[in-house]
């Protein structure tokens, strides 16, 4: 238990401080924006504006400091479905508070924009980008790409030619086609529209190429980083714990990747955009719900900038937009119902049935079915044989059910609460099979029956 706690507070605890920071950081005005509200210069230092600003930056540390120490009381559960349940519920809990937060004082300065008028001469209508979408844009090379790709279908390639372990073959396969895939997501940023402000066009290039190149430098490290990752990994097919360290390694590189690319960003727009732009500037507040939803159906892109910082939004005047942002929704609302059902797969007692023709190991459903005649040993053992590494399925502290690697058997598949012995070691079919019963008293009758 100790190990998966700390396993989930490593990996969760980085979530903190990019919804902290990334959202706190839109109280600093940029591109005449401020808290997700288009304002003009002179208005960003009035009383009332700043009074909401205030507000904002309380209630955010009132909700977000106190959530580091609810990471605390999962290391004293006692099962590690209601340790996962309570971790994804309180990362549900600052993926969607900050949010909460922001998007009830953005609405107070919309309030106070429309009561003193504070909208732009431009608002409603769309300000000329022609002569920035003309130039041209410099790229990086393909070839910096093309290598990390290469690179990814290595494991690839030698998996097909040597191993009919399908399992590892697909988990190779998926990262060479992440690998691939970053190289056309790359291109993807030219055919957005420029940084566009006002009719300034210096002003509009100079940001323009600062979130392109910040961009870049992001799929060229995520390129690289996910096809090393894929030779990485390929050691270590066999222990999942290397295997997670080195998969923790790589999302912290890419959070602290883009991390420094999207601060990069948002310093920059702030500091490009700290004069006065005067009257004439862009404002479409009225295309962006709570400040954070893109809704536009007179805009036929399906991505757009966000307008602060480097990320993109859909438009959800798109219908497949409107899809993948149910579906994304619906895997946030879902993270907890993860740990409850991890929970049932923790407490649900092993069974195991002998009938006439086949024996099963159950639990949750048919774990595994053996046709008696495929049996070629059985044997009683009262000490479970230590197990080196999980290869996949389950390794709680009194669980174990999927494919293991265990001393002196090699690859096994185990179906077995590990505090309840005996255990019944099955060969059969070239596999190797250890099973119990939660009852100890009907493990060892299945023995007999299968011995005698």
């Amino acid at each position: 238990m100790l190990v998966i706690n700390i396993i989930f507070a490593v990996s969760f605890i980085p979530i903190w401080p990019i919804m902290y920071f990334i959202i706190r950081n839109n109280a600093e005005p940029k591109k005449n924006i401020l808290l997700g509200a288009t304002l003009p210069q002179s208005a960003h230092g009035d009383h009332d504006v700043q009074s909401i600003v205030k507000s904002f930056r309380k209630w955010l540390n009132l909700v977000m400091l106190p959530m580091l120490a609810l990471l605390v009381p999962p290391f004293f559960l006692s099962t590690a479905g209601a340790a996962t349940t309570w971790f994804m519920t309180w990362m549900l809990l600052i993926i969607v508070l900050p949010f909460v937060i922001f998007g009830i004082h953005r609405e107070k300065l919309m309030r106070l924009k429309r009561e003193n008028n504070w909208r732009g001469e431009a608002a409603g209508r769309a300000l000329a980008d022609i002569k920035a979408a003309a130039i041209p844009a410099r790229k990086i090379k393909g070839v910096w790409f093309l290598l990390a790709v290469v690179m990814s279908l290595i494991p690839v390639v030698y998996a097909l030619l040597t191993s009919s372990d399908w399992e590892n073959l697909l988990v190779y396969a998926t990262f060479a086609v992440m690998t691939a895939i970053f190289w056309p997501s790359y291109h993807l940023i030219f055919r957005l529209r420029s940084e566009l402000i006002n009719e300034d066009l210096t002003l509009t290039l100079a940001l323009t190429r600062i979130r392109r190149n910040n961009w870049g430098k992001f799929w060229l490290v995520a390129t690289w980083a996910t096809g090393a990752l894929n030779l990485l990994i390929w050691p270590f097919d066999d222990s999942s714990i290397a295997f997670l360290i080195v998969i923790l390694l790589y999302t912290l590189l890419l959070i602290c990747v883009s991390m420094y690319a999207e601060f990069s960003t948002r310093i920059a727009q702030q500091k490009l955009t700290a004069g006065d732009t005067g009257e004439l500037y862009l404002d479409e507040d009225d295309y962006w719900f709570l400040g954070m939803f893109y809704y536009n159906p007179n805009d036929n892109h399906f991505f757009v900038n966000d307008r602060v910082g480097m990320n993109l939004s859909c438009n959800l005047a798109k219908f497949s937009a409107k899809l993948i942002m149910g579906f994304a929704v619906l895997c946030i609302i879902a993270m907890p119902f993860l740990g409850i059902w991890l929970w049932k797969e923790e407490v649900t007692p092993t069974r195991l049935v002998l009938s006439d023709t086949v024996l099963t190991a159950r639990h949750t459903g048919d774990a595994y079915v053996i046709l008696l005649g495929d049996i070629e040993s059985v044997e009683l053992v009262d000490e479970m044989p230590y197990i080196l590494s999980k290869n996949n399925g389950f390794g709680f502290p009194n669980l174990n059910k999927g494919r293991f690697t265990a001393l002196s058997y090699g690859s096994v598949f185990l179906c077995v609460q590990v505090k309840d012995p005996p255990f019944l070691i099955v060969a059969a079919g070239g596999n190797t099979y250890i099973f119990n019963d939660a009852d100890p008293g009907v493990t060892r009758d299945v023995f007999w029956r299968l011995s005698g």
